[in-house]
């Protein structure tokens, strides 16, 4: 039942956060032979550690995990062991200008393999589109509104939506792809880097001096973290069809090792199969073309009953260049990972990749 890799089932459990990522059960076969299996098998254990780093959000969604968990597995004690990552300490680049590989992932899946933790839980969209050997995707939980925010800068309390922002106006966001696909909706738009947790990049947005007329947030994230200081920011609600969002973005994903069949069995309890679906295709489709977690690569997946939708596009970074494509199937004859990796052969054949190249 995992993406990348799986084999034993173990009885002390490690735990960490990081990123997000998908699966289903032809995934599962194909993600598990991505990766190179342990020969050590994990027995039943009572103690279940969790790995976390150390954000705000990053702890929400450990506790949230964490408590879906105890709901299933009374029997389990659950220690969180928290720990910061590359992405969490360099907040002076842009990601794209840190590094493409585990930027908020690395720490806690040498962790695992060091048998320090057992498990990660993440954000999906920040998790590697193939994952280290022996690692997997042991569940993917519910997903969480998938949409992107624009939050505008309080001294713009005329502004409604995003169109209201007059020509020249300054968006902060280190996002290669929402630069891309606003610059493509908006080429009117100007660009500036800001990072930092939600209230640091709230209050860079609110402080005059950073120039900052707007930011772009991920909805899931607000959702989460149930704070009216943060749902009250929302100045619109980005349409999807309009403005797709990151693969796998909304999808908490527990992270464990691929060898650990006992955990696996545990993290099963909380897996969403619909989620697990459409999360298996957009991954598919980033790991088809190639690109990494900071590439400008958008999408929208949608599920009714049987029938699976996948729509992809590619910008250049200036918005002026596209590759979009989209493809239906019925899920009793083709698997989500195939889908994905279809319309990725398909986006490019139209210069997807290349376009994506361009970016790196």
């Amino acid at each position: 039942m995992a993406e990348a890799s799986k084999a034993g089932h173990n009885p002390l459990i490690l735990v960490a956060i990081g990123g997000a990522a998908a699966a289903t059960v032809f995934c599962t076969v194909k993600m598990c032979s991505d990766s190179v299996r342990s020969r050590k098998s994990y027995k039943p254990r009572k103690i279940v550690r969790v790995g976390s780093r150390k954000s705000p959000l990053a702890m929400v969604q450990t506790n949230l995990v964490v408590a879906k968990l105890k709901e299933q597995h009374p029997e389990l004690t659950f220690e969180v062991v928290t720990l910061e990552t590359k992405g969490d300490k360099v907040l002076d680049k842009a990601l794209s200008a840190i590094g493409d590989k585990g930027l908020f992932t690395q720490e806690l899946e040498e962790k695992m393999h060091s048998s320090e933790i057992d498990m990660a839980v993440h954000s999906c969209k920040d998790l590697q589109s193939t994952l280290p050997d022996g690692l997997c995707i042991g569940a993917f939980l519910k997903r969480d509104p998938r949409e992107d925010v624009f939050v505008a800068s309080k001294r713009h309390a005329g502004v409604k939506c995003i169109d209201d922002l007059p020509k020249g106006a300054v968006v902060g966001t280190s996002s290669v792809r929402r630069r891309a696909v606003l610059s493509h909706h908006h080429p009117h738009l100007q660009f500036k880097d800001i990072r930092g947790n939600i209230g640091t990049r709230l209050n860079k947005l609110d402080d005059d001096a950073n120039g900052y007329d707007g930011t772009i947030l991920a909805h899931a994230g607000l959702v989460r973290m149930q704070e009216e200081a943060y749902s009250s920011r929302i100045t619109q609600v980005l349409p999807e069809e309009k403005y797709m969002y990151a693969v796998a973005q909304g999808v908490i994903a527990v992270e464990c090792r691929d060898n650990d069949s006992w955990l696996l069995g545990v993290l099963d309890s909380v897996q969403d199969p619909d989620s697990k679906t459409v999360t298996l295709a957009e991954r598919a489709l980033l790991r088809g073309l190639e690109g990494g977690c900071h590439v400008p690569l958008a999408t929208r997946a949608l599920k009714e009953g049987r029938q699976l939708t996948l729509h992809g596009a590619v910008f250049s970074v200036d918005g002026t260049k596209s590759v979009k494509e989209s493809m239906t199937i019925d899920l009793n004859d083709m698997s989500a990972t195939e889908l994905g990796r279809t319309l990725s052969v398909r986006m490019a054949e139209k210069g997807a990749k290349e376009l994506i190249a361009a970016c790196k």
